[in-house]
């Protein structure tokens, strides 16, 4: 895939006008493939001077170093600031679930409850759910 992108840029940039070649020089930082605009500049316009374009490619380099190390730093602080919330809301709803006091036969409703949607997926028999139903029932 990567070497399709390069061929499909590489073609673009032979069929761009003069004009849109020297933006894309102006800012190779910001192009898919530098090396291909500078190669592409140096070849339509002629350009002797390798200095030049390797001094675009050193600066392109740093330029990329920088902004690398801004996104990673931004990255981290984000991540590490998701992260904490995301463990305050879980400490929240499970002290609200541990505040719920659910009296005992309001448990045993929510279990006959359970077992009864277990019963209809077919997931326990009719037998087993009248067995545990009546055990259940004993208890309230």
């Amino acid at each position: 895939m990567p070497q399709k992108s390069e061929r499909f840029f590489k073609d673009y940039l032979k069929n761009i006008s003069n004009e849109q070649l020297i933006q894309f020089y102006n800012d190779v930082e910001w192009t898919p493939f530098p090396v291909l605009v500078l190669k592409e500049y140096q070849s339509r316009f002629k350009t002797k001077n390798k200095k030049e374009v390797i001094k675009k490619l050193q600066t392109h380099a740093q330029n990329t170093k920088e902004k690398t190390k801004e996104l990673r730093s931004y990255a981290k602080k984000r991540s590490s600031k998701v992260g904490q919330k995301i463990q305050d809301k879980g400490k929240k709803i499970s002290k609200s679930i541990s505040d719920i006091k659910l009296s005992s036969s309001e448990k045993n409703i929510k279990i006959l409850e359970k077992l009864g949607e277990l019963n209809k997926k077919k997931i326990i028999t009719k037998k087993e759910f009248l067995e545990k139903k009546k055990e259940i029932l004993k208890r309230i």
